[in-house]
């Protein structure tokens, strides 16, 4: 272990205006974007590519990467994004150009077109000592817009003083036409959103007819009780202000033969008799592969769809769970948000609706589970409580997914699901699901280029999710990367950004930066998973985050995670390489509601690798800690983390003024330089 002890006061709210960006993360910038791509900020080229979230070293002062979202523009609207001036230490907003005239800055539109915004300028006015990193939005909506029109844009960064950078490169945006639109409740469909009335066959028939390309499906205000539906290319669903898409309460609304394969089937079948895939329900809102999704080829991005757009101010409701006896809970912006039954398998039957009846179903008539590869003889309770429950919404082989606005509530199993998909956005909408077992937020798996941007985020499990495939079999499919997660709020939960535990593919490549997280339970960056899984996590760079009241520990890295699922193949151990978190400021907030410092057993960093957890087990490595600080928190408590950088880290104050430094004898090569108070020497043992 080295330790450094020159003297420097660390300023972890200016960090980030170095050109280092990815100290470490060398292999980032060893890959090209795609040639399909478009080079970023190029005229009539707008589209955004892996370029954002591979970021290169430089000095440059302005904006970076203008680009415009897939199927993100439409006859009236377009959403910008772009990456942060290498040097932005001093960058408090951002100035948006049309047509060469200003037309606003990002915050100011944020507090128009984020949900996630009002929250976190209520977060800015609790932090009244300045101790958090600051955040800054850098994306902008565009309305007014006509069809088919040109409008040419760039941005300028803006300065603490007033002062502007220089201007990002200018790109070209082309509205769509104005689109054809099939009304649910028109006489042609005649859905009623009575709440009553099943309205399945009504909303499937207006978007099987909806066939013009950019064709609009609406739904207008009202509740539609309806089962599976199945969006296809070239369409856009708009849930109007007021509409409710209820999911249907009975198991027969979701049948498994329309459902889907979570990771495709290998061929030749593997001959291993603990491998099994099960064929599961599908969910409320779908695009799926005939085959369900069993092979790799019918799943491939594009394979099934492309230019899905689901936007507007309704609600996906999956009708999962019961809420609490209280129904509600006014959240920190004095808003009510809905609360439901923290459940189980043990204690679905009791807490469930949709949830309770597909559990019920599957264990009262296991003959009709079909589609089962490698069969068991029976069935644990814990496996039909995990492969029969629908998930809110899947989308599997798609290019080009564009969600927007929409708020996604109650599932009776996961949130949204992003699989074997490219070029994705989730952009303003509201993820209501805390506190439902297992419903997480966003997940992503074998995805890539995917875009998160202004959500707000009140889950019952991950807000943010990757997954990669199971061990030996897992490893041959597609990874997760090249994901961007910026302008979030995100509230309660188990982990903010989460890896795992499914990661034999590997999950590489992900940016989040500019999120604020509150209250989050397991980790404001989660990685987990096994010492037989495979592949990991690597290429991370977190920064530019605030986090406070968190329920345990800020930073989760660990590969004894212990409820890893059953029915996979074993391989070699997971690990975790290439992370950089940077400009992070995290308060435990010391107090029994947020949960952090009140036990020893929550460490503030909790990183559990290497030979102490099991023979086989991977260490960890180049990890990267530069100017993060810390207060009201635990010690960290480090197993198995080699060849890493802790530079300018500083814990304020820590639980019975305990040194936060915790390493065991497999932590070695590690460098510390001006971090306060030092660690003590490495322990033996």
């Amino acid at each position: 272990m080295q330790v450094a002890r020159t003297p420097r006061k660390p300023n972890h709210r200016l960090a980030g205006a170095a050109a280092t960006v990815l100290i470490g993360l060398t292999s980032l910038t060893a890959v090209a974007a795609p040639a399909s791509a478009a080079p970023p900020g190029s005229q009539d080229s707008p589209a955004c590519s892996s370029s954002s979230t591979r970021l290169e070293t430089g000095t440059a002062q302005a904006p970076q990467n203008l680009c415009v979202p897939a199927a993100a523009t439409d006859d009236t609207s377009t959403l910008l994004v772009w990456n942060k001036p290498d040097a932005y230490g001093d960058v408090v907003d951002y100035r948006v150009y049309q047509n060469g005239a200003p037309i606003g800055t990002a915050e100011e539109n944020a507090r128009q077109f984020s949900p996630a915004q009002e929250y976190v300028d209520a977060f800015r006015a609790r932090d009244t000592d300045g101790f958090h990193a600051k955040t800054v939005a850098h994306n902008f909506t565009v309305t007014g817009l006509s069809p088919r029109t040109k409008h040419t844009f760039s941005v300028t960064g803006i300065r603490a003083d007033g002062s502007e950078t220089p201007a990002s490169g200018t790109i070209t945006v082309t509205t769509t036409p104005k689109r054809h639109t099939n009304v649910v409740t028109a006489p042609a469909y005649k859905a009623k959103g009575d709440g009553t009335t099943l309205d399945t066959a009504a909303i499937q028939k207006a978007i099987d007819t909806c066939r013009t390309p950019g064709c609009t499906v609406v739904v207008p205000q009202g509740t539609f009780r309806t089962g599976a539906l199945f969006l296809h290319s070239n369409m856009t669903l708009e849930l109007q202000e007021g509409a409710r898409l209820l999911g249907s309460d009975r198991p027969e609304d979701y049948p498994l033969e329309k459902g889907y394969y979570l990771y495709p089937v290998p061929e030749p079948l593997p001959a291993e008799a603990e491998y099994r895939n099960y064929l599961r329900p599908p969910s409320l809102l779908n695009v799926l592969p005939e085959d369900n999704g069993r092979s790799k080829e019918g799943r491939e991005p594009g394979a099934v769809a492309s230019n899905v757009r689901i936007t507007g101010k309704g609600v996906v409701d999956g009708n999962g769970w019961k809420r609490t006896s209280t129904g509600t809970v006014t959240d920190e912006a004095g808003n009510e948000l809905p609360q439901y039954v923290a459940s189980s398998a043990g204690k679905v039957l009791d807490d469930g609706l949709l949830a309770a009846n597909q559990f019920r179903n599957a264990k009262a008539n296991p003959d009709a589970l079909t589609g089962i590869v490698n069969r068991p003889d029976t069935f644990e309770d814990s496996v039909l409580y995990g492969q029969y429950r629908s998930s809110l919404m899947t989308f599997m082989g798609v290019d080009n997914l564009y969600l927007e606005g929409v708020t996604a509530d109650n599932p009776a199993f996961h949130g949204v699901m992003i699989l074997d998909s490219e070029n994705t956005t989730v952009n303003g909408m509201r993820h209501t699901t805390y506190n439902t077992n297992n419903g997480d937020g966003l997940e992503f798996g074998g995805t890539s280029n995917g875009i998160v941007l202004n959500n707000f985020f009140d889950t019952g499990d991950d807000q943010v999710n990757f997954a990669a495939g199971q061990g030996k079999y897992g490893a041959q499919g597609r990874p997760s990367e090249d994901v961007w997660i910026f302008n979030n709020y995100m509230r309660m939960g188990h982990g903010g950004i989460a890896v795992g535990s499914n990661t034999a593919a590997w999950v590489q490549r992900v940016l989040a930066e500019d999120n604020v997280m509150y209250k989050v339970e397991t980790g404001g960056l989660r990685m987990k998973s096994t010492s037989d899984m495979a592949g990991g996590g690597r290429n991370f760079l977190f920064r530019d985050t605030a986090m406070a009241c968190m329920g345990s520990s800020a930073f989760i890295m660990t590969l004894s995670y212990n409820q890893s699922p059953s029915g996979y193949v074993a391989a070699d151990s997971a690990t975790f390489q290439d992370v950089a978190v940077r400009n992070v400021s995290v308060d435990g907030n010391n107090s029994p509601s947020c949960g952090m410092a009140v036990s020893d057993s929550k460490p503030v960093i909790d990183i559990q690798a290497g030979p102490a957890l099991g023979e086989g087990t991977a260490t960890l490595s180049n990890f990267t800690f530069q100017d993060v600080v810390f207060r009201n928190v635990n010690p960290a408590n480090i197993k198995g983390l080699t060849n890493s950088v802790f530079d300018g880290v500083t814990f304020q104050s820590v639980r019975n003024n305990a040194n936060p430094w915790r390493f065991d004898r497999y932590s070695t090569g590690n460098a510390f330089t001006d971090v306060s108070p030092a660690p003590a020497a490495l322990p033996a043992g």
